[in-house]
């Protein structure tokens, strides 16, 4: 249990490095005293505009639902402090397909910030539950059970906005619901028959977990949500083949164009055509480049590569990786695979680059800041050397 206010604030930064949990102190006013130095300085005033501390006092822990914002309040009273809010914490994981003017909670952000902070936003994952309970404890000295965080909507007089009680009811179906369960052990087990190449144990997989009824429904019409879930699904696909080697820039094309059928389809027949055609084409993909002989250590090397792309990566990363001598692995990752590691790195984060100009609203700056090139010229030199086009003529002629 904290007994002082100073104890409060240094556990403050070792909750968001060990957490990612961004915890806020607030006065009895409910404006901000205290807050975790990592994370975005928001204007003083940010709480008082949507919590209402006479909610919090109500509940050993109150659930706000803001904007597309989850927060989790209580009640502590230590000197000046009176209140703890720990958030944001949004839905899903914020990707480089995102962009930050569809973000209100950016607008009261008054600390500069860089787009991979944003990125990295906090979000609604499996071990939040557990993760809160344990920091209260930490603060409070008492035990928070499951159910105590989400008592102020089954008391509520008054339901909260539809779109926010949807939300709560998916954040916490997703972590409750044995279905949700049952349907990730199906999926890991297509994603694996897909990466080993057997299309046919996939597709009937993929449509026993077709079959499957949940209660959790992404929209009004029957279609449209399994629409949703397919697109999802097919994200899935798309990442896992890259894992086993699959270039990315043909992994991304083939999930273009099952999106497109995706969303064209006119019943729930053509759906399950379509993700099952997914899977042949995906498996498709696999046999065509997961047996292209490369020694296991380029294998490693390269799906590094492909996960940390949004990151700079030395030589000594890949080195560490493998266990060889730097210069011993560049020469021979070049003897084998005719490229240095370098003019790879290279090719891959423009292959990115590509996909995001394409896809995405970020600028040209915005995204050579997340593929971590040193300057913005640095990028126009790279990406004109891979494609013969610079950023600019590229995007003009897509």
């Amino acid at each position: 249990m904290i007994q002082t206010s100073q104890e409060l604030k240094n556990l403050i930064p070792l909750i968001y490095q060990n957490f990612h949990m961004p915890l806020f102190l607030l006065s009895k006013d409910m404006k901000i005293i205290g807050y975790p130095q990592q994370f975005f300085e928001l204007e003083e005033d940010y709480f008082t505009h949507f919590i209402n501390k006479q909610d919090i006092i109500k509940y050993k822990i109150y659930t706000c639902f803001h904007e597309n914002e989850i927060y989790f309040c209580f009640a502590y009273i230590l000197d000046d402090v009176q209140f703890i809010c720990i958030g944001p914490y949004f839905p899903r994981k914020i990707t480089s397909q995102d962009h930050p003017s569809d973000f209100p909670f950016l607008k009261h952000v008054i600390s500069p910030y860089k787009i991979n902070d944003f990125i990295n936003l906090p979000y609604a994952h499996h071990e939040i539950t557990s993760q809160l309970i344990f920091i209260y404890q930490v603060i409070t000295g008492q035990i928070l059970k499951a159910e105590e965080l989400k008592l102020n909507y089954r008391e509520a007089s008054v339901q909260p906005l539809k779109q926010e009680n949807s939300l709560e009811q998916e954040i916490f179906k997703i972590r409750e619901n044995p279905l949700h369960d049952f349907s990730y052990s199906y999926e890991k087990k297509i994603i694996n028959y897909i990466q080993s190449e057997n299309s046919t144990a996939a597709r009937i997989l993929m449509s026993e977990l077709m079959q499957i009824k949940d209660e959790r429904q992404l929209s009004q019409s029957q279609i449209q949500s399994i629409k949703y879930k397919l697109v999802a699904v097919i994200t899935l696909f798309t990442r896992a083949v890259i894992d086993v080697g699959v270039p990315i820039a043909k992994a991304y094309t083939l999930s273009d164009v099952y999106i497109m059928k995706v969303d064209q389809a006119q019943s729930i027949d053509q759906l399950h055509k379509s993700v099952s055609d997914a899977i042949i084409d995906f498996t498709k993909l696999v046999k065509r480049y997961k047996n292209i002989q490369n020694p296991h250590w380029v294998k490693e090397c390269k799906n590094y590569i492909s996960h940390h792309l949004h990151q700079s990566i030395s030589l000594n990363d890949l080195a560490d990786l493998v266990d060889m001598n730097p210069s011993y692995l560049s020469t021979q990752f070049k003897k084998v695979t005719h490229q240095s590691i370098k003019q790879y790195i290279n090719e891959k984060k423009v292959q990115e680059a590509q996909f995001l100009i394409q896809t995405s609203h970020y600028s040209l700056a915005e995204i050579s800041d997340i593929l971590q090139f040193s300057s913005q010229s640095h990028f126009h030199k790279v990406f004109k050397a891979v494609t013969g086009l610079s950023p600019s003529e590229y995007k003009n002629k897509h």
